[in-house]
């Protein structure tokens, strides 16, 4: 692994919270008003983090056992080469199916609100070639991207939260447990796979300069989502009421809708909101498909920027396959039951094995 290959422990941490900040922070708050029915949903994507960051331990813990090896290395080293292609094909689905995922809701959002009369497929095109362009690249360039884009993202994160304190009431959200805590705990699922994103650790972790770091990187990198997740949650309900979040398809977006900058700064902060939204997604889809394109790559025993390009057209009908932003949504169901495989199950069938091998190494 050359030194270009490699990424810095605040890079890597970067990296963790970019991938984690997606289509989560527009529709989070309607899938807990939908889920928890009461305004109590803040807590449930609260104590899910905690339970993201107990999976990203784990996950580290695991790669640590396997220095500068890759998920696609490791697999095959502990199980062999059959049933490690087996995994390396399911990690590898997993992330380009995401990463379609993300490229249609992108186009779906800029159609919406800034190129309504843009046909979506060109939408989601120019998208997916910009992020090849940059994929092709590496993860060092991939991680500078983020390096750029994170801070001004999580700036306008700051802004919307700031600004929507004028309309909140405090009143939408009490009283706190008003029905017990049996609401609270039918969020917790959906809320911890709204964390997913991290798992793309199991590949990168391999690429950091100072491994011993992975664990404060994997856990900073959540503990920052889980922050503006939460406050996004909080915000919203407070703002809008949890009964209105649930009617609305994008409600952190209705959230932008009603802020105004003082001083006519900017007119339609929405606008602002989804350019920089964009650009999250951008830097979030361009390190799934990298990890896609680096598993086949690893694979077929060929370069990854081979499968960059033969990937392009997956991803591409992955995500233009939904016919209906109803049968979109339906995809991002599916991801979630996916990523409990790829975060809860996989990491702990791998852990039993790692040790079951151990102790017949030393009985033998």
């Amino acid at each position: 692994m050359s030194r270009k290959d490699e990424i810095t422990s605040v890079q890597a941490s970067f990296i963790v919270s970019k991938s984690m900040i997606g289509t989560g922070i527009l529709f989070l708050p309607q899938v807990m008003a939908k889920k928890v029915g009461t305004p109590d949903g803040w807590i449930s994507v609260l104590i899910g983090g905690f339970l993201a960051l107990l999976a990203g331990y784990v996950i580290i813990k695991l790669n640590q056992r396997f220095p500068k090896q890759t998920f696609f290395e490791f697999s095959q080293t502990l199980f062999g080469k059959v049933i490690g292609a087996v995994h390396i094909v399911l990690l590898s689905a997993y992330f380009a199916i995401s990463a379609g995922y993300l490229a249609r809701v992108m186009g779906e959002v800029i159609r919406m609100y800034l190129l309504d009369k843009t046909p979506i497929s060109f939408i989601v095109i120019v998208f997916m070639l910009v992020g090849v362009y940059l994929a092709i690249g590496g993860i060092y360039p991939i991680a500078r991207l983020i390096e750029l884009f994170l801070p001004a993202i999580l700036i306008i994160l700051v802004t919307l939260i700031a600004f929507s304190f004028k309309e909140f009431e405090l009143d939408n959200i009490r009283p706190v447990l008003a029905e017990g805590f049996t609401p609270v705990w039918k969020g917790i699922p959906s809320s911890t796979f709204s964390y997913s994103g991290f798992e793309i650790m199991l590949v990168l972790s391999a690429f950091m300069k100072e491994p011993r770091d992975a664990v404060k990187s994997m856990l900073s990198g959540i503990g920052v989502v889980i922050l503006f997740y939460t406050l996004t949650v909080f915000i919203s309900f407070g703002t809008l009421t949890a009964e209105e979040v649930k009617t609305l398809t994008w409600p952190t977006m209705s959230v932008a809708k009603d802020i105004e900058l003082p001083g006519g700064f900017f007119e339609r902060f929405e606008s602002l909101f989804s350019v920089l939204w964009v650009m999250s997604m951008y830097a979030t889809f361009v390190p799934y498909y990298y990890v896609a394109s680096l598993g086949l790559g690893h694979l077929f025993r060929r370069n990854y920027r081979t499968y960059i390009y033969l990937l392009f057209p997956v991803v591409y009908i992955v995500a233009m396959v939904p016919k209906t932003l109803n049968n979109v949504f339906s995809v991002g169901k599916f991801l979630n039951n996916f990523a409990m495989f790829i975060i809860v199950i996989m990491p702990i069938y791998f852990w039993i094995f790692v040790k079951l091998r151990r102790k017949v190494h030393e009985n033998g």
